[in-house]
């Protein structure tokens, strides 16, 4: 019974990797300064924005409600910078606590659809929580299509003031396969079958087995009306 459980489920990883970040000009979203202060004479911001992420993944919405639950995860990275960051620089962050990609887990059949909110927010007081005190600096949100693939597809968002360079990708877990990465198959050679994987997750009986699960030996040519333990005997 718990083999069967096994067979039905799915397990997969959705994975979206920031890249760069520009705010060249240290601004939220409504334009006024991340420091609240600028220049009477240029009118330039003076002190930069705090720079932290946070990331909404969720089930494919027609017409996205940034405010409803991220029904597939929801992270919020450290203060990763200032006005401008370059998030390739994964040596840099891991002492901050960040991993990057930042990486979402499912246990169910991929539906091949998804809702990504990320938004760039500034940290108006260095607070611990990160949750409270944020201004938002830009928010991007898209809905699509996306087929398992170890490919990442690149996009680029920009608003007024700020632009985000990402790439996202899904991929199943080992010994998962297909398009919602819920055929499982992992390779056997034991008294419950004798087979290897296809690409696709299809069973592939070793040499000399044959059956469902590759557990029925071949018998030796000629050995009709003979049975057999091990290929090639009678």
């Amino acid at each position: 019974y718990s083999s069967f459980i096994l067979q039905v489920s799915a397990s997969g990883l959705f994975e979206l990797r920031l890249k760069y970040f520009k705010n060249d000009y240290g601004r939220d979203s409504e334009g006024h300064c991340c420091s609240g202060q600028s220049d009477p004479t240029t009118g330039k911001c003076i002190g930069g924005c705090k720079t932290r992420f946070r990331v909404c993944l969720k089930h494919y919405q027609a017409k996205i409600d940034t405010t409803s639950q991220c029904t597939y995860g929801d992270v919020v990275t450290p203060i990763l910078g200032e006005n401008s960051v370059n998030l390739t620089d994964t040596q840099n962050f891991q002492n901050k606590g960040f991993t990057n990609p930042i990486q979402f887990a499912f246990n169910f059949a991929w539906p091949g659809t998804f809702t990504l909110i990320v938004e760039a927010l500034h940290d108006t007081n260095n607070s611990a929580n990160a949750r409270s005190s944020n201004l938002l600096i830009q928010r991007l949100s898209v809905q699509q299509v996306l087929e398992v693939s170890p490919e990442w597809k690149t996009n680029k968002s920009e608003s007024q003031y700020t632009w985000l360079e990402y790439d996202f990708r899904v991929t199943c877990d080992p010994h998962y396969y297909g398009s919602g990465c819920a055929n499982l198959c992992r390779p056997r050679d034991d008294q419950f079958g004798h087979y290897t994987c296809s690409e696709t997750g299809e069973i592939i009986c070793l040499s000399g087995w044959q059956g469902n699960y590759c557990d029925k030996p071949k018998c030796a040519k000629g050995c009709e009306h003979g049975h057999c333990d091990k290929p090639n005997q009678c």
